[in-house]
């Protein structure tokens, strides 16, 4: 498209890895050029693709400073063909691309012309190497990325004023690139867009993250809601196989633990490549399925290799990063298919079963005789599958019964076995680089793929984008210690149009690792949900969408981000004093008398009857109570909107499709936060009136109860929950207040120590008071309302139970040297409200 209208030059930047280049040049090829390998030069009067074929998919590959060959750019250019460069993201390479393009792209040709030179540069994975964690990074990628329409590391305008140039980047996982610093010249600031997958339903206007795919769950694509979440619960018919990860018992010692890990490693694996196998042989009996799997069949012409074979079986392994655990996991699998079940250590490899990577077929034939039962379970769960998901349009799914066996156990031994092959990818020498999906061609004859019925171990190559046809088992069993959500989303290559054989899809992990997986599916959706939005919005943008993360895991590990929770706490205290300007510390004056106006207010005596202060016997809302924290006022606590722990409830406003403004402060004098969001009184506003919109059937994606944090928001029982009401009070001290109307109602100021720059109080709850009949300050309100039971807050932040009401404790300071007392608030939060994490630039 971009060709058709009059680009000159295309830029595809490709992978870091060379199988990433390769396969995505190899695609370009067939889905955009519509040629292949040996077709290509028959276009070759259309436009230039540099490199050639040859140069880059032979054997032998050519270098950057020769493949990128002058004289057909510059024969290219004189003739107007438009030009397509596909390159990695390697320093070498965008650096004799930057001079090829200086040197053929010249500033006489560029003043020559009578329309602009166009460049339009996509940048394929986008947040891997093109990121820039900081202006004082020494990465030199993305400046080079950017030099190639600059001529300059340093600058990022182009070169020419006859030469302009577009960058579109596009990745599955921006959480980096909306983090970056954003003086990166990369960093996006004119759009972002999100592309929608086809599903069931979907509209364009509101914008879904679906459309409506006519053909059905065939050309569907299968990403975590259905992984994760449609079969969540449907027993052997869910796709996701768990177990629970060792964790080491009382009295358990060291051998003894280890012991147990290791056997129920070897039962996930053993789980996982039974499924494989029979998956693959029940699918080798399907009509036309005969010869998909057969290496040794060869045919005279490509037309005639079978069209089965073109639909890959394959398996994925991810033990870890580390590159000798890879050749480690591969060993295992060759102890397994050789051992007697529950004996695989005892298996002693030679070095030729090592070296060939040669998976026993005699082995796997005693194997399936002595466990034949846990083999042919699996019948029983493909056919649980296929019956959930025969309810999805167009199922194309065959029935699967427990007397197909005989035929399934034949074509085990006979055509999955003998045609099952091992591979490593990773950098290692001794591995393979890529995965081969097309059929090969030898001495005039031709062979289905090499990989098309393959278990494939790898690690780190797998998070980036390289594609495994016919994916249909994944054993996961990789950990991190602090996880990044968008490196084990790239992780995830079960994801897919997997529409066809989708009952045979397993993945098998830990419990917690499946945990992870599942909060990343959800602040994906709400990042695409955000982007969305802001598509189908007519306003001004609001600069990068807001990313999520969680308590468990980053949002990303490329750059560094801070933490910023949404929920303010338990028992968040509003210690800000305005001890500076008169004018502002009245006009709190005024707010407190205010409030005491209205309503009725009652001693709030403990069960001695001493009086501890004056409570409302009318709860407020929590809009209601979001207004009067909005009404306190300071000289040096003015949020400005355009920060970014300001703007992100306008990201959340237009996430959640709310009109009124959630974040309100005085805008009097903006200034930097001078106190934490969970201290700041206009974001604990913000932050009542959101629970407050999020109280009917909003769709809130990335949310969870502060409760219940692995369940999403919109489930049944929190949208059917009552919003908690909040009791006012005023706490008593041994001072009489100094404002007349307040101390008309009996209001006594405390005694607080107050921080040596007068702008806050060093603490703020007075008397704690931990179980028994004597509840401390921020308990204090349960004196009258008698809700049960009472928390209790000894040894850490208890939350209110949901459903109790929540508390507003004003506390008067007495400040004798000052025109006027001050004011300071105390909250107390039930359980229930909405939470979540955002990560912010640090």
């Amino acid at each position: 498209m971009a060709l058709d209208e009059g680009v000159d030059l295309l830029i595809l930047l490709a992978g870091t890895r060379v199988s990433l280049w390769l396969q995505t040049y190899e695609r370009l090829l067939s889905q955009l050029d519509g040629s292949d390998v040996e077709s290509a030069f028959r276009r070759r009067d259309q436009r230039l693709i540099l490199p050639q074929p040859a140069d880059v998919l032979f054997e032998k590959r050519a270098d950057p400073s020769r493949y990128l060959q002058r004289p057909l750019a510059r024969q290219a250019l004189k003739a107007g063909r438009p030009i397509i460069c596909v390159v990695p993201k390697e320093d070498d390479h965008l650096l004799s691309l930057r001079r090829f393009l200086v040197d053929v792209v010249d500033g006489a040709f560029l003043s020559s012309r009578e329309d602009a030179f166009s460049i339009l540069l996509l940048d394929d994975e986008a947040d891997d190497a093109s990121v820039l964690d900081s202006d004082r990074a020494q990465k030199i990628t993305p400046r080079l990325i950017a030099s190639l329409w600059s001529g300059d590391t340093d600058e990022a305008a182009t070169r020419h004023p006859n030469l302009v140039a577009s960058y579109v980047a596009y990745t599955a996982t921006p959480q980096a690139n909306f983090l970056q610093a954003t003086h990166n010249p990369l960093s996006p600031r004119d759009f972002s867009a999100a592309l929608r997958t086809p599903g069931t339903v979907g509209s364009v206007v509101p914008r879904t993250g679906t459309y409506a795919e006519l053909a059905g769950i065939r050309s569907h694509y299968c990403g975590g809601e259905i992984f994760y979440e449609r079969l969540r619960k449907a027993g052997e018919a869910a796709l996701c196989v768990t177990a629970p990860y060792p964790e080491v018992m009382p009295g358990e010692t060291d051998y003894d633990f280890a012991r147990r890990r290791d056997a129920v490693r070897w039962t996930m694996l053993s789980d996982a490549l039974r499924c494989y196998l029979v998956g693959a042989a029940v699918r080798s009996i399907a009509p036309g399925w005969e010869s998909a799997f057969d290496h040794k069949q060869t045919y005279q012409s490509i037309l005639d290799v079978p069209a089965a074979s073109h639909f890959a079986h394959t398996m994925l392994i991810h033990p870890s990063a580390r590159k000798e655990d890879h050749f480690q996991v591969a060993a295992d699998v060759l102890r397994w298919a050789l051992a007697e079940p529950g004996c695989e250590n005892d298996v002693h490899l030679d070095d030729d079963i090592l070296d060939s990577f040669q998976i026993s077929a005699a082995g796997l034939t005693r194997r399936l005789s002595t466990e034949e039962n846990a083999w042919s379970a699996w019948l029983t769960r493909f056919e649980a599958s296929r019956i959930v998901l025969a309810t999805l349009p167009g199922a194309p799914y065959r029935s699967i019964q427990r007397a197909d066996w005989p035929a399934v156990r034949d074509a085990l031994v006979n055509r999955i076995f003998p045609n099952l092959r091992l591979r490593v990818l990773n950098s290692d020498p001794a591995s393979d680089d890529r995965p081969h999906f097309e059929p090969t061609g030898c001495d005039g004859a031709f062979r289905i793929a090499e990989d098309s019925l393959s278990i494939f171990v790898a690690g780190n190559v797998l998070s980036r984008g390289l594609t495994l046809e016919g994916l249909s088992s994944s054993l996961f069993l990789r950990g991190a210690a602090e996880p990044a959500a968008d490196t084990q989303m790239q992780m995830q290559r079960w994801f897919g149009y997997r529409g066809n054989f989708l009952p045979f899809c397993r993945v098998f992990t830990y419990e917690d690792q499946l945990q992870l997986f599942r909060r990343y599916h959800v602040n994906d959706g709400a990042l695409k949900a955000e982007i969305m939005a802001s598509m189908d919005s007519k306003g001004e943008a609001l600069g990068p969408a807001l990313v999520l993360q969680g308590a468990a895991f980053v949002a990303t590990s490329k750059v560094e981000a801070r933490r910023a929770p949404l929920s303010p706490g338990p028992r968040p205290s509003i210690r800000l004093i305005e001890a500076h300007d008169d004018v502002l510390a009245k006009q709190n004056m005024d707010l407190a008398a205010d409030i005491l106006s209205e309503g009725t207010w009652v001693p709030l005596s403990d069960h001695s009857g001493l009086q501890r202060g004056l409570i409302r016997s009318e709860p407020m809302s929590l809009n209601d109570l979001a207004d009067v924290l909005d009404r306190l006022r300071y000289s040096h606590h003015d949020p400005e909107l355009s920060s970014e722990l300001s703007s992100r409830w306008l990201h959340y406003a237009r996430l959640l499709e709310i009109s009124r403004p959630l974040f309100s402060p005085p805008a009097r004098n903006p200034q930097a936060f001078s106190v934490d969001p969970q201290a700041c009184p206009y974001s604990i506003a913000a932050y009542l009136r959101l629970w407050s919109d999020l109280s009917g059937d909003r769709l809130a994606p990335g949310f969870y109860p502060t409760d219940r944090p692995e369940v999403p928001w919109n489930f049944a029982d929190t949208l059917n929950a009552k919003t908690p009401e909040f009791y006012v009070a005023f706490r008593y001290g041994p001072i009489p207040a100094r404002d007349s109307r307040l101390a008309a109602h009996g209001v006594r100021a405390v005694t607080r120590k107050i921080s040596s720059n007068e702008r806050a109080l060093e603490a703020l709850w007075g008397t704690r008071g931990y179980g028994g009949n004597y509840y401390g300050d921020e308990l204090v309100d349960y004196y009258f309302h008698n809700a049960t039971p009472v928390p209790n807050i000894q040894g850490g932040a208890t939350w209110r139970p949901r459903g109790h009401p929540g508390l507003a404790l004003f506390h008067v300071v007495s400040a004798p040297n000052l025109a006027t007392d001050l004011l300071a608030v105390g909250l107390g939060l039930p359980h229930g409200g909405p939470d979540h994490i955002a990560a912010l630039r640090a």
